[in-house]
């Protein structure tokens, strides 16, 4: 197996919030880092993964910046870790919501979207949150987005975007709707959902554009509510841009893996969302190809040695 594949870590991370927030985007932005126009709206859940880096050698992040507190201390993971994000795009549409509701279940994380230039996206969020804590991981970690923060600095190029995403509506509906993310699906070893392959609505969808009758969210007024609702992290981000899409991400990962070396969660726990990865076995030397030994059983996989996994 491929160095590049191999993970410390495997997390259940949903994307949650109202249609139209652009959580497809925001997802196809994190994890092919490029943006793309989607046509169509999301039936159930699609499903894509990524491995992140968090956390180096001496405890501090190379990810991001920050620590989580818990438990009244300040906490950064002891090394640097490999973490592989199942990350489950879910509906927002009310039509859809019994389907989409059904793959919170035994999530660790969730990054809760809205669109920072609709007040009214931002007021239906608290049914997602209720509902994702109801049937996620007793320990869920949540991380606020809100994306589209371009379009509300830059009105100009909202229209652009808007002009590009009905261009591309009438494209997509000609050849019978868009792909979706088949190209990042799935069909094994998931956790908590079996392999279902995306499935997508042939429906047009338009890019929200800021105006004077929705002055939208303040950074503020969302930090405010998070607060309340017991969520650690609130931040604004770009899926057209990718600004702050990928620091969201490692936020959320990095609190997890805080929780898991503090403790509070156990992945021998099945209702966790947190399962041991094949990098359990070795020992990274994250600057170069080359495997470090770990001190005990040789395995002979290129002059590495083998780790004992934790006793389960």
């Amino acid at each position: 197996q491929e160095l590049g594949s191999m993970y410390d870590y495997l997390a259940k991370i949903i994307l949650l919030g109202p249609s139209n927030a652009g959580k497809s985007c925001l997802l196809h932005r994190f994890v092919k880092s490029e943006w793309r126009v989607l046509s169509s709206q999301t039936i159930g859940v699609e499903f894509a993964s990524k491995i992140v880096k968090i956390g180096d050698s001496s405890g501090s992040s190379t990810a991001m910046n920050g620590t989580y507190r818990a438990g009244g201390r300040d906490s950064a993971p002891s090394r640097r870790k490999r973490i592989k994000l199942q990350l489950w795009d879910t509906a927002g549409t009310e039509r859809f919501r019994s389907v989409s509701r059904s793959y919170y279940r035994g999530a660790a994380g969730a990054i809760l979207v809205y669109d920072v230039n609709n007040s009214e996206s931002f007021r239906g969020l608290g049914e997602f949150l209720r509902d994702a804590r109801t049937l996620g991981s007793p320990q869920l970690s949540v991380v606020l987005v809100g994306n589209k923060k371009d379009l509300k600095e830059d009105p100009e190029l909202a229209r652009e975007v808007q002009e590009e995403s009905l261009i591309d509506g009438v494209i997509a509906a000609g050849i019978g709707g868009g792909d979706g993310f088949g190209s990042l699906s799935s069909r094994t070893g998931t956790i908590g959902g079996a392999g279902n392959m995306p499935i997508t609505l042939g429906s047009q969808q338009r890019a929200t554009v800021a105006g004077e009758d929705d002055r939208g969210v303040s950074a503020s007024i969302a930090g405010n509510w998070a607060s309340r609702n017991r969520i650690p992290a609130a931040m604004e981000v770009s899926a057209l841009s990718g600004d702050g899409v990928e620091e969201a991400f490692n936020k959320l990962a990095r609190i997890i893996l805080t929780k898991i070396e503090l403790g509070e969660i156990d992945p021998d726990d099945p209702m966790s969302g947190i399962q041991y990865g094949d990098a359990d076995y070795y020992r990274f030397d994250d600057g170069s190809s080359s495997i470090k030994s770990g001190g005990l059983t040789s395995d002979g996989y290129g002059g590495g040695t083998r780790r004992r996994r934790k006793p389960r």
